[in-house]
């Protein structure tokens, strides 16, 4: 069976995992090419799996490029995601594709599409032959919002693309130091506000030095460094821009705690990626990735993240020293995202 995959392959976490799926599909002797659109065109193999990659320009030559690469290939399946699904939907159904899939990560209450970009989807998503979601909650958004069938819906979860590394260990830490990462896009939506909040509660209750980093940008970043000097909180919380990937996990690996609070997260890949390497983490109530787990234990690092005093309260058992030990997230990632879970999932739908 031949697959062609289109994501933009780059370095990052979501192209990794895009990638070792891949080569699972291969390893269970499926033919996949990788398609992507770039700065420039280009045509090589990764561990034996050819990558092809046309030059972006515009919607029409962009369009044309699915057609040069599907006249290509010849797929039997096709698995799009993000920019590439209504080319690789169209374009597919025109050629006659057999089995068409569209990934999608990102709810409509993340984008917010005008009227005419609802209409575009609800015409799109009708020509896919199963649309994948990473939770309960984007599936219901295609239910209500776009009219999809529930049962052209197949949810199937991420894994962590972290490489091996290290388990992340508190052993050589400064110990007067307690370091709280928050990463995310600096929008309303990711809720790092209540976690500034929750700072001055933290500050009354324990002697140690604690200290907040925020790894990410966006259009509330300003709003934040001003309303955390209005706190007289500045000198405490760090702002560091967006990390590559090094540079990310460089960042889980120094911190003592990860807290996630956003309002609404479709799935949450930055979860999975702090569980993968053992660095205990605090998860709003609100990440899609909870529809996978089926552990009480869950409940003691899970909050809602509307509730300061209850995020306060956890937070002081990890300063404290009396949460959840990194073995705990460590087998807890395995117990529920493992790439073997993943690819169950994945190879009933193909």
């Amino acid at each position: 069976m031949k697959i062609l995959f289109c994501f933009t392959f780059n370095k990052s976490f979501l192209a990794n995992f895009f990638v070792e799926l891949s080569k699972m599909m291969v390893h269970s002797e499926l033919d996949v090419t990788i398609f992507s659109l770039k700065n420039s065109t280009l045509q090589k193999t990764v561990d034996g799996i050819p990558v092809i990659i046309y030059k972006k320009r515009n919607y029409f030559n962009n369009y044309y490029s699915f057609y040069k690469v599907i006249k290509q290939v010849k797929p039997d399946v096709i698995i799009s995601n993000f920019n590439y699904v209504y080319p690789a939907l169209l374009i597919g159904k025109l050629m006659g594709v057999k089995k068409n899939i569209a990934w999608f990560h990102t709810e409509s209450s993340h984008t917010k599409p005008g009227f005419f970009n609802v209409l575009l989807k609800k015409y799109m998503v009708k020509k896919a032959d199963t649309l994948i979601v990473n939770s309960d909650r984007l599936g219901l958004d295609f239910v209500k919002n776009f009219n999809v069938s529930k049962a052209k819906i197949q949810k199937v979860p991420f894994w962590s693309s972290i490489p091996s590394l290290e388990a992340w260990s508190s052993g050589d830490r400064d110990q007067s130091v307690f370091k709280i990462g928050c990463p995310g896009r600096l929008v309303k939506g990711k809720n790092q506000s209540i976690l500034f909040d929750s700072f001055y509660k933290l500050k009354k209750k324990s002697s140690k030095n604690i200290k907040i980093f925020i790894a990410g940008n966006g259009p509330e970043k300003t709003f934040m460094q001003e309303y955390t000097e209005n706190k007289k909180h500045a000198e405490s919380i760090f702002f560091l821009g967006n990390l590559n990937m090094e540079e990310m996990v460089d960042f889980y690996k120094s911190m003592d705690l990860i807290v996630l609070p956003s309002l609404y997260e479709s799935f949450g890949l930055v979860f999975l990626e702090a569980l993968s390497i053992g660095v205990p983490v605090l998860v709003s109530s609100r990440f899609g990735a909870l529809d996978f787990v089926n552990d009480e234990k869950i409940n003691a690092i899970v909050f809602d993240p509307e509730n300061q005093k209850e995020l306060t309260e956890k937070i002081m058992l990890y300063i404290e020293n009396k949460g959840y030990q990194s073995e705990f997230f460590r087998s807890f990632y395995q117990e529920n995202f493992s790439p073997e879970i993943t690819w169950n999932a994945l190879k009933k739908i193909i």
